[in-house]
């Protein structure tokens, strides 16, 4: 490599970047009322899906981690939330799964930004997500545990997106 020619890498890449509107910042990031840390207990849990809340728990917690606001006993607010429901139904058919039969999942969790113990900002989010049935009952429960994992990182994530900007 000739000298200078990793700098000007660097400068392209740098360019090219900000000219697509490409920024260097984590996904939740901004947090309204000037917040810079959250606390994240346990979330409550009002299902009859034993130990959910820790999926949705651990979710936000690296989603936080991740922006860069998780913070712990000292932090500037707290984040709670309460999975209200999880239920899961056999369906049809569906095109990811055309001839294999499946079921879907949908949740409701309800998020509050809290700082001094008044409420900033808060939202619900319902969502949904498909999964296979297995071979037999045990793989079944393995794909709907996986299927619950990703509905709480994406049902997180979009909570968080919206705690970020509240509804006037």
């Amino acid at each position: 490599m000739r000298p200078g020619s990793l700098t000007l890498t660097v400068s392209a890449i740098a360019l090219a970047s900000s000219a697509c509107g490409y920024r260097f910042v984590a996904p939740n990031s901004e947090l309204p009322a000037g917040i810079k840390s959250v606390r994240v207990p346990v979330f409550m849990n009002r299902t009859a899906e034993p130990a959910a809340e820790l999926f949705f728990t651990d979710a936000a917690k690296e989603q936080l981690q991740r922006a860069g606001r998780l913070g712990g006993d000292a932090s500037d607010a707290t984040l709670a939330g309460t999975l209200v429901s999880v239920g899961s139904g056999p369906i049809q058919g569906s095109p990811e799964l055309p001839r294999q039969p499946a079921f879907r999942m949908t949740v409701v969790l309800a998020l509050e930004l809290k700082k001094g113990g008044a409420t900033v900002s808060s939202t619900t989010v319902v969502t949904s997500e498909e999964f296979p049935s297995g071979a037999d009952v045990l793989l079944t429960e393995a794909n709907r545990a996986q299927a619950l994992k990703r509905i709480a990182e994406s049902a997180v994530r979009e909570g968080l997106e919206r705690l970020q900007t509240p509804a006037p």
